[in-house]
């Protein structure tokens, strides 16, 4: 079955959950300390924030975006807290089309901001959320979630995230969804990382962790002198994320 050949649904089932937790297992090899339980899954949906999924013709949940309610400057937001794809699947946009339904649910409810963390050295998730969704970045948190918390983050090296911040009716989101390129107007800075820190990390964990810490105080600078991530570009054996002035659209 092609990517075209799947759905794109809000999970609201006991049954649609219950395989929500099944992909947990398969996609992030967890203990089972570390997975959403049902419960949650069904608070989320009663306080109209949505599981998004993504199901074969047979039933077959193939993917899903979870999100949960967040109180962000006394104002209502979602945060997308997990997302997950079969192997067999991924890169074919099946996160992007769950992406948009999300966004639709969004804007519907009247929600002017998505946002959810992701790490800053991995430059696929930069280019989904920057160039195909519209996202922009100005909050760096060192450490998130630990090191070695479970198997979902890196041994040995800071779990350092970014938060996306997707303000899903903005003048900006609109035209990137609309196959435009970030516009920036004015590049002031940019911050380079490695075009595949997978391959960093099979060679020397102590440049991962070289890279983690260079990009740290790299973005950690920039963000505390006003500016956001506008942009990111893709070059040969790198990439950059570019930094530009703050606007109105991107607050509530």
């Amino acid at each position: 079955m092609s990517a075209s050949d799947i759905a794109i649904r809000e999970c609201v089932s006991v049954e649609d959950f219950q395989q929500c937790i099944e992909l947990e297992r398969a996609v992030w090899r967890d203990a089972d300390i570390g997975i959403m339980p049902i419960r949650l899954y069904m608070i989320s949906r009663t306080c109209n924030a949505p599981t998004i999924g993504a199901f074969e013709s047979s039933g077959r949940l193939v993917g899903f975006v979870h999100t949960m309610i967040a109180l962000i400057d006394k104002r209502v937001a979602y945060h997308s807290h997990l997302a997950a794809v079969v192997e067999d699947l991924r890169h074919q946009d099946i996160g992007f089309r769950m992406k948009l339904a999300q966004r639709e649910h969004a804007i519907k409810s009247g929600i002017p901001l998505i946002i959810w963390t992701f790490d800053p050295l991995q430059s696929r998730n930069a280019h989904l959320n920057i160039n195909k969704l519209g996202t922009i970045i100005r909050r760096y948190e060192m450490n998130y979630y630990g090191e070695g918390l479970s198997s979902v983050f890196d041994a040995e090296v800071p779990s350092d995230r970014v938060f996306a911040e997707w303000w899903v009716s903005s003048p900006h989101v609109e035209s990137v969804l609309a196959g435009n390129r970030p516009r920036l107007d004015e590049l002031v800075d940019s911050v380079v990382i490695p075009e595949d820190i997978n391959d960093v990390r099979a060679r020397s964990i102590e440049d991962h962790r070289r890279w983690r810490l260079l990009v740290r105080e790299d973005f950690r600078n920039k963000l505390a002198d006003g500016l956001v991530v506008r942009g990111f570009e893709r070059e040969g054996g790198t990439s950059r994320y570019l930094f530009g002035r703050d606007e109105p659209q991107f607050h509530f």
